[in-house]
């Protein structure tokens, strides 16, 4: 009875590559790949079983029947003293017939397979829970008639995979249809079923805008990959969205409930700007201006752009104007224009119409002669800084840093969104302002910490060249902000990611450890320590962290810097193929990124792309001239702590075209 226990505990996991696990030992280490492969083919069998014959043909279909026989007894033989030594019994053979004992095993693909039928969106998500990875991902034993089944078996079953995703992202939200919809077309860019969906979940959330470029992003890649155009089916909405139709209204959730009721989705009312001193030529400044900011939130933002009524505005008999709870929205963005002259004062505000907090405010100073100008420039900030606020809410984040003076918080927040452009231009003005920031405030840990992520980021992007003592003077200042708030999961990270660029890949994860403690939520914690596994080789961890951290940071505008994570831990993996694509997203997301795309050049070069790879190199050197192979890792890139994967690394800018010393 013990034994039937023991046995009973015994669990496949195929997604993702094999792996046999028992409780409470753990993993089951087994000798070789084919004793792997036997178990795996068997649990796709009828029964879990199969006649020896075919069972040696496939793993040694090059020898005779003899040889294929005797090497297949001699498989059995050690994958049962593995299994013996970890206290299972799971293989049952006859004369004819070898099998696995079907009622003493777990397999994720059949608990996969048997959910897939389920009509509520709870039951097909722990369904689709199991599809963690690709079938048998990145096994590959040598045998032909193996490998071959194998790629059968993982595109059916992907195929299955995003017809389900597809099916629960009908079911749930639109901002978890929208994730899943993405997760699809990262899985397969060139499904135009996925596409459409992602149409009709934007459209039926009212963004109408980014249906549209969806639609266009359809027809380039089949364009491009097949040379064809989009079915009659996806124009037909297309055109549904040009003319104005509600396309909305066929979209809802399991409980019935449309996208524009459903509670919880972050919003922004957009009010009508004040003008504070009546000169009629500024109403119309105020209305471009609120024109501007909405237009450019309702392209760049994930959350919805209401126009509404502004809390406590009076309707025309002098009461209260009530706004329906269903079109209220979390957040409301307003403010006022002011004239001096030719000068122009416009102070925004964005309130947390819940608590009545002020979530962010800030005054812009311009002149009425370049008033377009001044309109552009403040639409762009507010973008950037409404984004910045908004993302630390979704992310379950809290500021616990003291924010400090007036004048220091404002330098902080113009650094802060100079950084989120993530360009080499926008890099070095960050430096500037939260040097003027830690001028005002040395101790102030906002500032600290800001100025040490932005230099480290500035070197990652090229914006100026790495200097001795750069590394140690961001390394300092992130040490500084720990110590003042020691729980502070943002701090935790720019130090993370300042050791990673002094080397110290081992105290760098500690830092991310923390984050991640205490606030498992955040997903700069688990993108970073993604980077740093795939630099250390744990490819799995480093895969695993990595998807995490884009579920989680899903549409943000640091996305990019997570899936390059992906990259590094798919090219130490092997998977050249599947690093190729997710770079090639990296570059398409940050084209001036060009650590990005010398991991392009990487794996193009990797996978016999010449051409391609030739034309990453041509990208990066037109931004940064001086790259070489003496100086581009260490020095511009972290380096792999194996020699191996970084020997290959090299092998493979030097195969793409990047200059010698």
């Amino acid at each position: 009875m013990q034994g039937d226990k023991s046995v009973a505990a015994s669990k496949i996991l195929l997604f993702g590559g094999f792996r046999l696990e028992k409780e409470p030992v753990g993993r089951i280490r087994l000798t070789g790949k084919r004793g792997a492969a036997i178990i795996a083919y068997l649990t796709r069998c009828p029964d879990m079983a199969v006649p020896r014959e075919r069972l040696a043909d496939l793993l040694w279909g090059e020898s005779d029947s003899e040889h294929s026989r005797n090497s297949l007894r001699q498989t059995l033989s050690v994958l049962r003293r593995d299994l013996s030594r970890a206290g299972v019994d799971l293989i049952h053979s006859g004369r004819e017939v070898i099998g696995l004992r079907a009622d003493a095993v777990r397999v994720d693909v059949e608990e996969f397979e048997s959910g897939r039928s389920a009509r509520s969106a709870q039951d097909l998500e722990t369904a689709l829970a199991h599809y963690t990875a690709p079938f048998l991902d990145g096994f590959y034993l040598g045998s032909n008639a193996f490998d071959d089944w194998a790629t059968s078996e993982r595109d059916r079953l992907q195929s299955r995979a995003l017809e389900s995703f597809e099916k629960l992202a009908r079911l749930v939200d639109e901002d978890t249809g929208l994730a899943l919809a993405d997760r699809v077309l990262a899985m397969e860019p060139t499904r135009e079923a996925s596409y459409r969906l992602k149409m009709e979940l934007l459209a039926a959330c009212g963004q109408r805008d980014r249906a549209m470029r969806t639609y266009e992003a359809c027809r380039g890649v089949l364009k491009k990959e097949f040379g064809v155009d989009v079915s009659p089916e996806t124009r037909a909405f297309w055109q549904s969205l040009l003319s104005g139709a509600d396309t909305g209204s066929t979209l809802q959730s399991a409980n019935g409930v449309s996208a524009s009721q459903r509670p919880g989705r972050p919003s922004i009312s957009v009010a009508d700007f004040v003008n504070l001193t009546g000169r009629r030529g500024d109403d119309f400044f105020a209305r471009g201006l609120v024109q501007d900011i909405t237009t450019a939130l309702s392209e760049v933002a994930d959350y919805v752009v209401l126009s509404g009524i502004p809390p406590g505005e009076k309707n025309g008999s002098g009461e209260e104007a009530k706004t329906p709870a269903v079109h209220r929205a979390r957040y409301t963005l307003s403010g006022s224009v002011q004239r001096s002259g030719e000068g122009l004062r416009v102070n925004i505000q964005l309130v947390d119409a819940v608590t009545g907090q002020n979530v962010w405010a800030q005054k812009f100073d311009g002149h009425s002669e370049n008033a377009l100008e001044f309109q552009d420039r403040i639409a762009k900030s507010v973008v950037l800084a409404v984004i910045l606020e908004l993302q630390l809410t979704n992310w379950k984040v809290r500021d616990k840093s003291p924010p400090g003076p007036p004048e220091v918080r404002r330098l902080v927040n113009e650094a802060l969104m100079k950084y989120f452009e993530m360009t080499r231009d926008s890099l070095l003005v960050g430096i500037e302002l939260a040097e003027k920031a830690v001028a005002l405030g040395p101790d102030n840990a906002r500032a600290q910490r800001t100025l040490s992520i932005v230099i480290t980021m500035g070197i990652a992007f090229g914006a100026m060249p790495r200097k001795p003592g750069q590394i140690e003077y961001a390394l300092a200042l992130a040490e500084a902000a720990v110590r003042a708030v020691p729980d502070d999961e943002i701090a935790r990270c720019i130090l993370s990611f300042a050791l990673e660029s002094s080397g110290r890949i081992d105290d760098a994860i500690a830092e991310c450890r923390h984050a991640i403690s205490v606030n498992p939520s955040y997903p700069s914690g688990h993108g970073d320590i993604a980077m740093l596994f795939a630099l250390r080789g744990e490819v799995r961890e480093a895969q695993h962290e990595a998807n995490e951290a884009i579920r989680l940071g899903t549409h943000d505008v640091i996305d990019f810097w997570r899936h390059l994570s992906l990259v590094v831990a798919l090219f130490a993996d092997g998977k050249d193929r599947q690093a190729l694509e997710v770079a090639r997203k990296v570059v398409r997301i940050k084209p001036g990124f060009v650590r990005g795309a010398l991991y392009w050049a990487a794996t193009a070069a990797a996978t016999g792309s010449s051409e391609e790879a030739s034309r990453a190199i041509h990208h990066c050197l037109s931004q940064l001239p001086h790259l070489n192979l003496d100086n581009v890792c260490p020095g511009f890139l972290p380096r792999y702590v194996k020699d191996h994967h970084h020997a290959r690394f090299m092998e493979m800018l030097s195969k793409a075209g990047l200059p010698g010393f």
